[in-house]
Formats: C-alpha cells, sequence, structure tokens
C-alpha cells in the first residue's frame, strides 16, 4: 500500500497570528486568538509563503526574466533609472500596517512657531505625461493636504499643515498607481562635442581638474562632500545619463578648470557649456539637496566670471529651493541620528545664507535672509573624510577642516546683514554713531572669537588661502560699515570720525592683502586673486576718491599724517594689483580706473596744490581737490556696488568707459535697476566736463 502524503493540497496557514509572532508569544490558533480579542487587536492569519525552490535552474530563469525586464524598462523609457525606481517604490510600499496606531500629529513647538520636519523635503512637480493626474501634488497656495513626503517644506502658517493637525478626521485618499509612474521627461540635446568627450577620456586631465576644485575651492566654500562626490566620479558610467550629478560633474571641472589655468571667456569653455546644456526648466520641477548645489555652483561660478545678473539669478532660485527643502530648520534627528547627510544640510544652508548676503553687499540690491526664521545650527569643525553620508558626526576638532572657513564666514555673513540693513541701505537721514560703533565692536569679537589656527603661522598650506579670505571679507565689511556711515552723519565731527575709521580700514585691507600676495604667492590661485583684486580695488577707491571730494579736516596734523599714509597705501595696491594683472585680465582694468582717478585728479589746479606734492607714480601722492565746482549727484551707468563712492564728488563721467567685464559686467545691458534717465544722462556727459573747463582729459 502506498504511502499516504501527510501534506494537504494548497498553502498551510500558520497557526499563529500575526500580532503573536510579532510580540513572539505563543497563540491559542483560534480566530480571533485570545490576546487579540483582549487587546482588541484585528487578529489575522497569514499562509506560508509560496518559495521557489533555491536551484541553479531556477536561479537563471529568474536572472533571464530581469535581464528582460530590465531592457523592456529601457525600451519603453530610456531615461529611467531602474534603480532609483525601485528604491522610490521600495520606500513607499514599506511598512503599511493595519495594526498599526493612528499617524501622530506633527509636533508644534510654541517656542519656535514651526512644525517638527518629518523628512528631508525633497519634492517633485515634474509632469508624469500629457495627462497629469495632481492627486498627491502641493495646491498654489499650499493650502490642501499633502502625502507624508514629496511637498517640500511647508511652515507653520499654510493651510496644508493646519489641516494635518486634524489629519486622523480627514478620509484617506490612496494616490492612483498612474501616479507612481516614473515622472523624469526624455532629455535631448546632451551630446557632446568631440573635443569634449576627448577630454573626458583623459582620466589625468580630469583628476586634476577635480583636485583642483577641492584644494582651490571647496576648501573655502564645502558645496560637496569630497568623499561622495570622488565615489560617484569613479562609478560616473554607472550613473543615469539624465542624472543632476553630471551637471555637478561639469561644473566641478569648469571650476577647476579656471582654477588651474585662469579660463578663456566663459562662453568657450567646454566644461562651463556643458553644464549649461543640461539646464533646463525641468530642474525648477522637482527639488533636492543636489540641485540647490548645482544652482550654487552655477551662481558663483558666473558671478566670478563677469556675469553678476545671471549668477544672482541663480544663487536666488538655490536659496528659493533650499527654503523649499527645509533648509532653514534643523533637521529631524530622532528617528534617523545626528548624520553626516544632516550635518551636509547645514553647511549646504550657511553657504547659500553667505552667498545672500555677501551678492547684497556687492550689488547693493535687498537681503532675501532673515535670522528670525533660522533654526539651523552652524556647521561643526569635523573632519569628515573618511566618513559617509550614513556615519555618526564625529566630534569637532581643534585644527583646520573643511568646515572652517565657512564657520567663520558664516557668523560674520550675520554681522554682514546687520551692517546692510542698518547702515547701508537705510535711507539717508541722521544715524546715531552708537549704531555704527556697535556693529564695529561686533566685528571686532567676531575676530577675537576665532580658533587660535586662524591667527597661528603654523597652519597647512591649503588653508591660508581660506583662511585670508576669511580676513579680507572683514576688512572690506568694516570699511563699508563706516563708508555708509559718513554719509548718514549730521556733525562734520561725527563725520570725520567715520572717514577716518573708513581710511583704516581701507588701509589695514591693502596691507593684508599686500602682504599675502607678497609672502604666499604659490597659494594665490586664480580664485583667490579674483577676490584679492575685488578687495584691493574697493579699498583703492574709497582712499583715492578723498581727491575727488571737497574736504576741510578739523584736525590738519591728523589730516597730513593720514595722507601720508593713504598714498603710501595706494603705491602698494597699484604695486601689488599690477603683478595680479599678469594672469589677471580684471586686476588689469582695475588698475586703470585708478589711473583714471589719478588724472582727474592732477587736471584740477587747487590752492592747496601748492603745499602738497603733485602726483609722481613712483612717490604715489595725489593732491587733495578742494574745488566745489560741478559736483557730480547722478549715478554711473554700471556697477551699483561702486557708485556710491563718486557720489557728491567732481566726477561726472563715465569712469569705467571702454572697460569691458570686471568689476563691471559682459552681459547684454547694464544693470536694469539703474534709471534709465541717469544712464542716458552719464552716456550725453561724455568726456568733456562742461561744468569745468579744467576737469578735461589728461
Amino acid at each position: 500500500m502506498a504511502k499516504q502524503s501527510s501534506r494537504k493540497s494548497g498553502p498551510l496557514e500558520l497557526r499563529a497570528c500575526v500580532e503573536c509572532r510579532k510580540r513572539k508569544s505563543k497563540c491559542s490558533g483560534a480566530a480571533p486568538c485570545s490576546y487579540c480579542s483582549r487587546t482588541k487587536k484585528r487578529c489575522r492569519f497569514d499562509r506560508v509563503p509560496s518559495r521557489t525552490p533555491l536551484t541553479r535552474k531556477n536561479l537563471d530563469e529568474k536572472e533571464r526574466l530581469c535581464a528582460n525586464l530590465v531592457a523592456l524598462v529601457h525600451k519603453l523609457n530610456p531615461d529611467v533609472d531602474v534603480e532609483e525606481a525601485l528604491k522610490t517604490l521600495s520606500a513607499s510600499g514599506e511598512g503599511r500596517n493595519d495594526n498599526g496606531p493612528a499617524p501622530a500629529l506633527p509636533s508644534l513647538d510654541p517656542a519656535r512657531g514651526s512644525p517638527t520636519p518629518s523628512g528631508n523635503f525633497e519634492w517633485n512637480e515634474a509632469p508624469l505625461s500629457s495627462t497629469h493626474l495632481p492627486d498627491k501634488s502641493l495646491d498654489g497656495m499650499a493650502s490642501l493636504p499633502t502625502g507624508e513626503s514629496g511637498s517640500g517644506y511647508l511652515g507653520n502658517s499654510s493651510g496644508s499643515c493646519i489641516l494635518k493637525t486634524i489629519s486622523d478626521l480627514l478620509p484617506q485618499h490612496p494616490a492612483p498607481q498612474a501616479a507612481r509612474r516614473e515622472r523624469f521627461p526624455a532629455d535631448s540635446g546632451q551630446i557632446e562635442s568631440p573635443s569634449l568627450s576627448a577630454e573626458l577620456g583623459d582620466a589625468v586631465l580630469l583628476d586634476g581638474l577635480v583636485d583642483a576644485y577641492f584644494m582651490c575651492y571647496n576648501s573655502s566654500f564645502p558645496i560637496l562632500h569630497e568623499r561622495t562626490f570622488r565615489q560617484k566620479y569613479r562609478n560616473r558610467h554607472h550613473i543615469q545619463a539624465s542624472s543632476i550629478w553630471h551637471l555637478v560633474f561639469y561644473l566641478v571641472l569648469a571650476i577647476g578648470d579656471w582654477m588651474l589655468s585662469g579660463g578663456s571667456k566663459v562662453e568657450q569653455s567646454q566644461y562651463y557649456m556643458a553644464a549649461r546644456s543640461r539646464m533646463s526648466i525641468h530642474l525648477l520641477e522637482s527639488g533636492s539637496l543636489l540641485t540647490v548645489q548645482a544652482f550654487l555652483l552655477m551662481g558663483n561660478f558666473l558671478q566670478k566670471r563677469d556675469r553678476p545678473n545671471t549668477g544672482y539669478n541663480f544663487i536666488g532660485i538655490a536659496y528659493r529651493m533650499a527654503l523649499g527643502l527645509g533648509l532653514h530648520r534643523e533637521p529631524p534627528i530622532e528617528a534617523t541620528g545626528d548624520t553626516l547627510a544632516n550635518e551636509r544640510r547645514r553647511v549646504v544652508w550657511w553657504i547659500v545664507y553667505s552667498f545672500d548676503s555677501g551678492f547684497s553687499l556687492t550689488t547693493g540690491r535687498p537681503l532675501m535672509s532673515s535670522d528670525c526664521f533660522i533654526e539651523t545650527r552652524l556647521p561643526r569643525n569635523i573632519e569628515d573624510s573618511e566618513c559617509t553620508l550614513d556615519s555618526t558626526l564625529p566630534d569637532p576638532v581643534d585644527q583646520p577642516t573643511t568646515y572652517s572657513a565657512i564657520i567663520a564666514q558664516a557668523r560674520l555673513a550675520r554681522t554682514g546683514n546687520m551692517v546692510y540693513r542698518n547702515v547701508i541701505a537705510v535711507p539717508k537721514k541722521d544715524l546715531n554713531l552708537k549704531v555704527s560703533r556697535s556693529l564695529d565692536h561686533q566685528l571686532k569679537a567676531w575676530r577675537l572669537s576665532l580658533p587660535v589656527y586662524f591667527t597661528a603661522h603654523d597652519v597647512p598650506a591649503w588653508f591660508r588661502g581660506p583662511r585670508a579670505l576669511i580676513g579680507w571679507k572683514e576688512q572690506n565689511l568694516r570699511m563699508m560699515l563706516w563708508w555708509g556711515t559718513q554719509r548718514l552723519c549730521s556733525t562734520l565731527s561725527d563725520s570725520e570720525e567715520a572717514q577716518n575709521m573708513c581710511h583704516y580700514a581701507a588701509i589695514e585691507c591693502i596691507q593684508d592683502i599686500t602682504t599675502f600676495c607678497i609672502d604666499y604667492p604659490d597659494t594665490l590661485h586664480i580664485g583667490l586673486s579674483w577676490y584679492a583684486t575685488y578687495f584691493l580695488f574697493q579699498a583703492s577707491v574709497v582712499l583715492s576718491i578723498y581727491y575727488l571730494r571737497p574736504h576741510e579736516s578739523l584736525d590738519s596734523n591728523l589730516a597730513a599724517a593720514n595722507q601720508e599714509l593713504w598714498l603710501f597705501s595706494i603705491s602698494r595696491a597699484r604695486d601689488c594689483l599690477a603683478t595680479l594683472s599678469h594672469a589677471n585680465q580684471a586686476a588689469a582694468r582695475c588698475l586703470e580706473v585708478l589711473d583714471r582717478i589719478r588724472d582727474q585728479s592732477q587736471a584740477t589746479p587747487t590752492p592747496a596744490a601748492s603745499t602738497s606734492a603733485i602726483y609722481d607714480p613712483d612717490a604715489a601722492q595725489l593732491p587733495p581737490i578742494h574745488d566745489n565746482t560741478g559736483i557730480r549727484q547722478g549715478i554711473l551707468p554700471v556697477d551699483p556696488s561702486l557708485q556710491m563712492f563718486f557720489d557728491a564728488t567732481s566726477w561726472n563721467k563715465d569712469i569705467f568707459e571702454g572697460l569691458q567685464g570686471f568689476p563691471i559686467t559682459d552681459e547684454v545691458e547694464s544693470f536694469d535697476y539703474v534709471s534709465g534717465t541717469a544712464l542716458a544722462a552719464d552716456i550725453a556727459g561724455d568726456w568733456d566736463m562742461s561744468g569745468d573747463p579744467g576737469l578735461g582729459p589728461s
């Protein structure tokens, strides 16, 4: 008699319910079991999962099936990243348990007035297809409830956030399957030129450009995490062609190329043009930290390549996107712990903040950032070269790191924003000198609070540049503080005090920059030279402009001593700019502007000229101008960041005429916020100064 099989037909049912298996306790086996009856939970018995025997034949069959499915997906949509899509699919389907507790209400901390973030707030609003289904999209007024993620950061004032407080009372509407389809549209036109393709195949060349980027640029502005980028760089051929990472990659190459060679015009940079070709409106239809990094790199690169308006726009996009990602709020660390990924969010936020602050001061445009809504703490001075994004943060160290410079710069930018709001951008009215003195005290306190390695002689060679740049920024900010103050002073004594403080800051800036250029010529790469040129030029203009403005000193002895110091500083700045001009065209243009100021001062004989030496380029002496004829009150047609220096002077012509590029712009037109009337008047004035026949071209 044949032995009967004890196996029943059909799948077996497990005789322990889901809840008892989770508790690892004995189940009564009844439906419902005793535990679920007592706790009033849903009692559910799962069936034994069907498993395919693990044989070579079955494994080969499944591998062929997977390969065919991947090929089919790529045929239907060549731009889809299958691995990323699978990660998204698995993340969206995890942990849906009918027995789980009701979703917790968002934590509302009245002290902060902001909901506790629940994710990284990345979002995507790209159309799915021609028949886009907006079920989970955020509405334009941010008033409708959204899903758990994908909507960007929404603050307490949004209707969506208010509705979340009663989310357990709202009906659930699961998104249709169509809404889960891949959102990335096909991208065309990303074919590299033959010459670029050849360079991309030169590993030695690319490695050198990447090294230059991280050594010369990222050490001051750590927009990218070096280890993460280099890991992707080594495996870049496996990254989907439509990934935004390639845009970042080309920008890294463009910046590295500029650092090494000084670069030609920006349009002639193959790497920049390759990055530019990947810019499209689709980048604005999704939000991620990588996208913010791309816009930051593009904006800062263009600013330094004589495209300030275009760069300004990109920095603005990065700022808005950073807010949309909630970077201004502390990342949620309760569930994941304080990892390097969270620290990177902080770093990127404070770089955005610092760029906005510096750009506003440079261009005279309103600040976008405000400290009142920022809770993100400053980055920590950690050594992260061996860390991955998932790593727990190491302890801070008392030595220079990649983050040392941006920590100091972010703290300085906070004070810089106060200087801009309280002094530089205020309407012309009487200013209490206590305000400026208080801000000056804050700048001194900032300098004294810097770690010892900001003043120590024995520091790594790579840190000398970032450290020097921070010091130059502080001196320039202090100079601008007192320059803005002197125009608001109501008494002659206050005005003279402000002027002296401004001039001393300018002299200190010139001394520091010129000393650095002499002591560390090998450290002075083109990126650092760009800042040295800008700060040197602005400080020299501040000192030189004295001779174009009527001035009567209260203390003649002090004025004589100051004049000797100013003349020496101007001479030193001119010598340094002449040296920088060999590799930096911007320095040559700045030097020509200073020559025009010198020539203008020479052209005006004054009674005081008999007691002052006539200007000699070798002696660097400038006779002061006391003639009040033809005071210029208009606006220069170029670079508003420099126009303020020429207000109320005897200069009434375009000092930048014929000079293309820095410190103005190579963009199509003048800055669009300069009034057309003033622009036409300045152009019509040309070089003939009808108000004063003695002020002609030299």
